[in-house]
This record gives structure tokens, C-alpha cells and sequence, in this order.
């Protein structure tokens, strides 16, 4: 029996479907503050297996994951950086208007003022930075690690910025006492933001359904002559924070992939690209504002012979072979075998880690032998630039990788989101004809929803039963 289920091009086809019947996504649980006390544990014991005193945890507006994830308080628009000493004891240096969070935090957590974090021109009164390390336990001779959010290829290298790491340099007495540990945090592998728990992903399943929910909503109120923010409006997060700016673009500004949507009236032929995201979901979606082919330049009319049947085929691939014990190497030959980006343009990653930020990292490179493993959400995330006149596809949605254990707990501890996920996986198989191993839990409800001409509503791609044979 093949070890891959290779879908071809011969095994596709556009036609009409029944959108799935969605329901509200439900409030979102709250995360216990064992959890996080569980979080600090697991860092104490990277600490002594790395041999350094304590972990210092940089916090920008952009980039406060890391933050996050270990004290369970957002930064807003300061900085702040966070330290949890070997003993599990934990600080943080903060500006003048988020010090007063750290009664929300989820773990003990001592607040310094530190004024400089704040935004410009605010009072200063409060420690210096130099003040604020020493009063939260930093001394010469120490060695910690410290975690910005790139994933650096040396341990002397670092992003925190100049004037934090200038301050910390001279609290621990010379520089080889500092070393990058955010590889261990966030990195692809071995990263423990990579393995959510139970409660976690029952939060980002949340979100992941309140952003399908809005794409959903966003395809019905496409049409001629319709503003891009009238559709943007769709994307309603209830007031909870996204993690990447909306992006509906149609026509000419599809170009550039990365913008926010505008009063343009749509028109019918133009190209066009919608994407939302909040923490713990993200979807994309892209095609033309057609009814069908008749409806494109005479140069474009094969866009759905020549791009959107093999890209569907890769998507269905990526569905139906990803699991745990899959190497990101194997998602990638899969995906370069069925749809080489030689011919269809994609640069980036087909297929990348989503957390609280839209990307987490990525295990799928060419020779990756990085293994997929329980709790870790992957988009798919194959972007095509076709070139010759086409307009890009996109499917993007991701999925949750659950063990025996991890699939018991969300199924006893959250039966309302676990059964939706069942309805997906059911809906998924039956509608679609795209079958995921038992570990792949379905968390948007457009999952593997691709409509190509966006006008004719209620049609997507489908794939029939049968699987080629993998190329030697």
C-alpha cells in the first residue's frame, strides 16, 4: 500500500455543493492559570538544562507572543520585558500604563516601572532601565537567555533592541554572559510554543471559527459594485484582537498582496484576494468576480485548467498526508511534486506553525526532517504567482494535530467544539471528498472550501474517490 495518497489533476472537479450549516462560534474559554504555572515549569527546566540563571522575555506591541504565553497579559501598545528567574519566580519591566496589568497576570508576577517603555513624551518618573534589572535580580556573573522573536542562526546574535540589551550587558558584567534562547521557545521542533494544551487550542479553535465564520459571511456579500470595506466588514473579531491587518483587495490592488481594503466598487473580472486573521486563526481566499470563464480576458480563461485544478489537487495532497510522525520535507516534495514551484511561482513555505501570531515558524523546507507532532497548528499555505495574465488561488486554513490524549481532553473538557470538529471532518469527507487521518481535527468551517469564480455561489472544487500512485 502506498505510504502517500497522491490526488492528480484527472481527480478534481468544479461543482455545485452545500455550505456547511455553521453555527456562532461560542464564547471563548478561559485558560487556567495552571496552565501557565505548568508553562514557567517547563521553562525552569530549559534554564537548567542550559545552565543559565534566568530567561529574559522581550515584549513589543508586534511581538508580545513569547510574553504572553508565560504571564498571560497582553502589552498593548508599550514594551516590556519579562523575567522568569531558574527558581520560577517571575518580574517584569513595564511602562507606565501597563504596569497596573499585572493583577491580570496568571502566574505571580512583580511589576517595576520602568518609564522609558512607555510611549514618547510620557512622565518619566520611575526606575532607569539599569535601575529596574537590579531591582528585578539581575547581577554581574549571571548567564540568561534572552528571547526576542526572530529565530537567529547564533547564540550571540539578538533583535531585542539596542538600548534594552546595552542595560542588560552591563547588569551581568560582559556579553558572553547573554545567549539567544528564543529557538527554544518558538523555534520549528523544538520550540515549546510549537505544542499547545488542551485549553489552549480550545481558544484557538474559538478564534479559528469566528474568522471562517467572517470569510463565510464575506463571500456572500461579494457582488458588482460592492465596496472592498463592505465586505471587509464581515470580518467582525467581537472586539478581540487580530493578528495581522484585514486584507480584501480587488483589481489592480491584488498586485501587491499586503493591503488593507479601500472604498474601491468591485467590478466584475477583477481578481481578488480576502484574508483575516485573529489569534489562533487566520483564512485566505482568492480568485476572480466572475460567474465563470466567459466572464475573464480571452488570455485567462484556462485560469482554472492551468491553475486552480493542479493547486486544488496539492491542497487535497497536503490534507490527506499530513499527520504525526510526517516530516515537513515530505509536505514539501508532496506539494513540488504536484505543483513545482518552478512553474507556478510560490516562494514561501507551503505550510507553516500559527499560534497567537499568524506565523509561528515553519518545519516545511526542502530535506526537513523535522517531524509533526501532537498540539501544534499548520497552515496549509501554498501562494501561487502564476504569472502570464492569472490571478493567484489561495485555500489557506489550518488544521490542529491531536494524539489519542489531546483529542480525549478537548472531547471531554470542551463537547461543544469537539463536536463541531466532527461535523467538519464528517462534512469535509462527504461534501468535499477530502478524508484526513484521525489526528488532523478541522478547525475552520471553510475548510477545503475553494471557489474559484466567486459570483457563482454555492460552487467549490471537489475531488472524486480514487488516488494516483506516488512518483518513484
Amino acid at each position: 500500500m502506498a505510504k502517500w495518497k497522491i490526488t492528480g489533476i484527472d481527480q478534481v472537479s468544479y461543482e455545485k455543493i452545500s455550505l456547511p450549516q455553521i453555527t456562532a462560534a461560542g464564547e471563548q474559554p478561559e485558560i487556567p492559570a495552571c496552565v501557565y504555572g505548568n508553562r514557567i515549569r517547563k521553562l525552569t527546566e530549559l534554564l537548567a538544562q542550559r545552565g543559565l540563571d534566568g530567561a529574559v522575555i522581550y515584549a513589543d506591541r508586534e511581538h508580545h507572543q513569547n510574553f504572553e504565553y508565560f504571564f498571560g497579559i497582553d502589552i498593548w501598545f508599550e514594551e516590556a520585558v519579562g523575567i522568569v528567574w531558574k527558581d520560577g519566580t517571575c518580574a517584569a519591566l513595564l511602562g507606565n500604563e501597563c504596569l497596573p496589568l499585572t493583577i491580570h497576570a496568571k502566574v505571580p508576577l512583580r511589576g517595576i516601572l520602568c518609564p522609558v517603555l512607555s510611549l514618547p513624551g510620557q512622565p518619566m518618573q520611575g526606575h532607569t532601565l539599569d535601575e529596574g534589572f537590579q531591582s528585578a535580580g539581575v547581577q554581574k556573573g549571571q548567564k540568561l537567555g534572552c528571547a526576542g522573536w526572530k529565530q537567529l542562526d547564533s547564540e550571540q546574535s539578538f533583535d531585542l533592541p539596542g538600548f534594552i540589551l546595552d542595560s542588560l550587558y552591563r547588569g551581568v558584567g560582559e556579553a558572553g554572559r547573554l545567549v539567544n534562547i528564543t529557538k527554544f521557545l518558538a523555534g520549528p521542533g523544538i520550540g515549546i510554543r510549537n505544542y499547545m494544551e488542551a485549553e489552549q487550542a480550545a481558544v484557538f479553535a474559538c478564534a479559528a471559527e469566528m474568522v471562517s465564520n467572517g470569510m463565510l459571511a464575506a463571500w456572500e456579500k461579494l457582488g458588482e459594485g460592492v465596496t472592498e470595506l463592505e465586505v471587509g466588514s464581515c470580518f467582525n473579531p467581537r472586539g478581540l484582537p487580530l493578528s495581522c491587518h484585514s486584507n480584501v483587495s480587488s483589481g489592480h490592488r491584488t498586485r501587491t498582496g499586503l493591503v488593507s481594503p479601500s472604498g474601491k466598487k468591485m467590478e466584475k473580472g477583477d481578481p481578488l484576494t480576502l484574508c483575516w486573521a485573529m489569534r489562533g486563526g487566520l483564512s485566505c481566499r482568492a480568485g476572480y468576480l466572475v460567474e465563470g470563464p466567459e466572464d475573464l480576458p480571452e488570455e485567462s480563461r484556462d485560469y482554472y485548467e492551468k491553475v486552480v485544478k493542479p493547486y486544488f489537487a496539492a491542497a487535497v495532497t497536503w490534507y490527506e498526508n499530513i499527520g504525526i510522525g510526517v516530516t515537513g520535507g515530505e509536505i514539501y516534495a508532496l506539494v513540488q511534486q504536484i505543483f513545482p514551484k518552478e512553474q507556478y511561482g510560490w516562494s514561501l513555505n507551503p505550510g507553516h506553525g500559527l499560534a497567537a501570531e499568524e506565523w509561528l515558524n515553519s518545519p516545511v523546507f526542502p530535506g526537513s526532517q523535522i517531524p509533526f507532532c501532537s498540539g501544534q497548528m499548520i497552515q496549509l499555505d501554498i501562494i501561487p504567482e502564476p504569472g502570464h495574465g492569472y490571478a493567484t488561488s489561495n485555500i489557506e486554513d489550518g488544521i490542529l494535530l491531536a494524539d489519542e490524549q489531546l483529542r480525549t481532553e478537548l472531547r471531554e473538557k470542551y463537547p461543544e467544539i469537539w463536536g463541531r470538529i466532527q461535523y467538519r471532518r464528517q462534512y469535509m469527507a462527504e461534501e468535499l471528498g477530502i478524508h484526513l487521518k484521525e489526528e488532523v481535527l478541522p478547525l475552520y468551517n471553510t475548510q477545503g472550501i475553494l471557489n474559484p469564480y466567486l459570483l457563482k455561489k454555492g460552487y467549490a472544487m471537489k475531488k472524486v474517490s480514487f488516488n494516483l500512485e506516488p512518483k518513484s
